[in-house]
């Protein structure tokens, strides 16, 4: 994870390196977990590409939130509650759907592992969004393609010498090879959380979050 991929400044408030997010959770599904157990026995072969992805840490992000309201306030726990509210009600009427996890791949010297069908996440995605502007927060501009996926591990560092480059391309192969047989797993996404998610850059990358707001999709 580079500088320029910072929330934060290492001299900077503390509350810098925290946003809200809307999140998709696995940890409740063992068959989910259990998937990127086997992805981080790979992954932990190479710490100086990539720092696997802990249990407790997995997620899915549905929506970025920007900390700051148009009016420059910072977002904090009322305005959270405020937006919990108007994100259920566009989620009241649309049904759990179900969702295959992997295969996974590498994306520079980071672990991306792509979820298909697309529609489902895709639909959940709009509106969220929908939800969260109706509650006044602010967000990135909206995607013509929402990309869904998960990630099973981050970037160490860039891949910038000819030694780093062969071991990124030797995790890759390994990544297609040699999670087979059993390439991808299913789940099911009946809810969404309205997190605090924290950005750690070092020692090594990570993000971590705290729940706040459960969300559920129709009457599940």
């Amino acid at each position: 994870m580079t500088t320029r991929r910072w929330w934060g400044r290492q001299d900077g408030p503390a509350e810098d390196w925290v946003r809200p997010h809307i999140l998709w959770l696995p940890q409740d599904q063992p068959q989910v977990v259990q998937y990127f157990v086997r992805l981080r026995e790979i992954t932990e072969q190479y710490p100086d590409v990539i720092a696997p992805i802990g249990d407790s840490d997995l997620h899915m992000t549905i929506q970025k939130i920007h900390p700051l309201t148009a009016a420059g306030t910072r977002v904090d726990a009322a305005i959270l509650a405020s937006a919990a509210t108007a994100v259920q009600k566009e989620l009241a009427d649309l049904e759990p759907f179900t969702i295959e996890i992997g295969p996974a791949r590498a994306s520079g010297s980071a672990g991306i592992v792509d979820i298909w069908p697309e529609h489902g996440p895709d639909r959940l995605y709009r509106r969220v969004r929908a939800g969260l502007t109706a509650a006044g927060l602010e967000l990135p501009p909206a995607e013509t393609h929402f990309w869904c996926h998960m990630s099973c591990g981050y970037g160490v560092q860039d891949t910038d010498t000819p030694e780093l480059a062969a071991r990124s391309d030797r995790l890759a192969s390994d990544l297609g090879r040699r999670i087979r047989p059993g390439i991808r797993t299913n789940a099911t996404v009946s809810s969404v959380w309205l997190v605090w998610e924290r950005q750690h850059p070092a020692p090594v990358p990570r993000y971590t979050f705290e729940r706040v707001h459960q969300l559920h999709l129709g009457q599940s």
